[in-house]
Parts: structure tokens; C-alpha cells; sequence
């Protein structure tokens, strides 16, 4: 009897290619079918994600490049934008459900919007290249957006679960807010910082709600109350640390995080601890 891997490997090969000898792996079409590595590595990362208990699909911003959209987007836009990047898939085309190309009416269904502001954005993301037609189809950049592995380690990962529900209970205008952060989040602390990409965690230089408010044009008060305030359900997207005289802020783990796997102990425990002080009161 032929083993699994026997019947597996069956009509398998390798060829090379005459003009550039390059090795090429072929497979009997009716048995097999081809995934790339990159599918397959962000396939293995969804699972692990999943065995966490955290949302296991997700989608990547890259921090380098989204400065670029909110220089030029509203934070209304941005925060629709944010939504529907949940849609992406891995050919960077907005698709429904069903796994077909969105079209502009879907988009506005999908936002729950009117088709003026739909046709609005829709156009102040073409216009700003964040987005684009292609055949009827509409794509997001990938320059800013996108599904799949990546070896960079300048992303934010984004759990898909988690921002349509925080995306179902704040406004646009709040989610835009957070959008304005992602630029900033600290790889390993999770903390909201001006040096995100500084390896120490010692020479983390964490934002104050001044420095927050400079840089989402929010007034201090405002900022205060959203960091401390902006929640889905009973989970919070922003934890208030006080040091001192010190405050600063991390982003929730379990709805934005850069690092593949689980977060510490610390970090989990942080946005689980409001909810363990109401469940002990019960």
C-alpha cells in the first residue's frame, strides 16, 4: 500500500527551464494546484493566530508609506479607508462575501453609507492613488494596504474580526483617529511612541496626549477622552499607563499588532484587567 506521502508526491517532478536554467516543479493538474509561498506562510500565521483565540484573518498596513494618506485623506476618509481594507484579498481586489470584486454599490453598502459620500471617497482614494479601478474592479494599494506574508517588519497587522466590530460602534471620524496612530505603534510594546521601530525598549520614547493631539490635529481634552474612551463591546482600543506624573498609551494587541504570535503576558493581561475587576464585582 502506498503511503500518504507516496500518494501525495505522485507525478511530481522537477524540470528546468532551457533558456535560464531555472528549476521548475511540476504537478498533474487534475491532483494538485499551485500556492506560493507567500500564501501559504500567511495560511500557517492565520492558523497560529486562531489557536491565540485572536481573530485569525488580518490584513497589513505598512507604516513607512501611510503618512503619505494622512497627509492627503480626511479622517473620515481615513477611517472608512481602515474598514474596507478588512476586504482585501490577496490579489489586492475589494471583494464581497462571496469572493466576488466589489463594486461601487457594494463599497457603499459595505461602508453603510450615502452613495454622495461613497462616491466621494471612493474618489478621494483614486485621486490620492490609495486606491484604484481596474476593470470593474476596485484595488487597494498595496503600497499602503494589503493581504498576505511580508518579510518587512515596518507593518501593523490589523484583525479583521475586531476592526468591523470597533468599526460598528465608533465613528468614522474616531477610527480615522486611531488610523493616525498606526504609524506609531512600538513593535515590541505595542506602546504609542515616536521611535516605533527603536529596538531597546529602554530608549522607547512614548507619546503624551500633547504630542498625540499635535499629530492628529485633535485638541489635548478631546485626545484624553478618546484614548481613554474608545471601546467595542467590553474591550478597550487604548490602555492609559501612568507612571508618576507620566501618562502614555499602548494599542489594544488583539485589534492592531505588529509581531506574528501571541502578545506577552504583560500586554494581554493590560486589556483583560477592566474586565476581570467587573467580573469580580459580580
Amino acid at each position: 500500500m502506498l503511503s500518504a506521502e507516496h500518494i501525495a508526491f505522485t507525478g511530481t517532478g522537477t524540470a528546468y527551464d532551457p533558456a535560464t536554467g531555472e528549476a521548475l516543479v511540476f504537478a498533474p493538474a487534475e491532483t494538485h494546484k499551485v500556492v506560493n509561498i507567500a500564501q501559504a506562510d500567511a495560511y500557517k500565521e492565520r492558523e497560529q493566530a486562531k489557536k491565540n483565540g485572536r481573530a485569525s484573518e488580518f490584513t497589513i498596513t505598512n507604516m513607512d508609506n501611510i503618512d503619505e494618506v494622512i497627509e492627503r485623506v480626511s479622517d473620515k476618509h481615513c477611517g472608512y479607508l481602515l474598514y474596507l481594507q478588512c476586504f482585501v484579498n490577496y490579489d489586492a481586489i475589494l471583494a464581497n462575501a462571496d469572493k466576488t470584486a466589489m463594486s461601487r454599490e457594494d463599497i457603499r453598502r459595505t461602508l453603510d453609507v450615502s452613495r454622495p459620500t461613497a462616491t466621494e471617497f471612493i474618489a478621494a482614494m483614486i485621486e490620492n492613488g490609495v486606491m484604484y479601478e481596474d476593470g470593474g474592479q476596485y484595488r487597494m494599494n498595496p503600497r499602503y494596504h494589503f493581504q498576505g506574508r511580508t518579510d518587512n517588519t515596518h507593518i501593523v497587522r490589523s484583525f479583521v474580526a475586531k476592526v468591523k466590530r470597533l468599526y460598528s460602534e465608533v465613528s468614522a471620524k474616531d477610527l480615522g483617529f486611531v488610523y493616525k496612530l498606526l504609524p506609531h505603534v512600538h513593535l515590541e510594546t505595542n506602546t504609542v511612541c515616536a521611535n516605533p521601530f527603536e529596538r531597546d525598549v529602554e530608549n522607547t520614547l512614548p507619546l503624551t496626549k500633547e504630542d498625540i493631539a499635535a499629530l492628529t490635529g485633535v485638541d489635548a481634552k478631546t485626545v484624553y477622552r478618546k484614548m481613554r474612551g474608545l471601546k467595542f463591546g467590553d474591550q478597550y482600543v487604548f490602555a492609559e499607563v501612568v507612571y508618576g506624573n507620566a501618562r502614555y498609551y499602548k494599542v489594544n494587541p488583539f485589534v492592531f499588532y505588529r509581531k506574528v504570535g501571541t502578545p506577552d503576558a504583560t500586554l494581554r493581561e493590560m486589556f483583560s484587567i477592566r474586565n476581570n475587576y467587573r467580573k469580580r464585582r459580580k
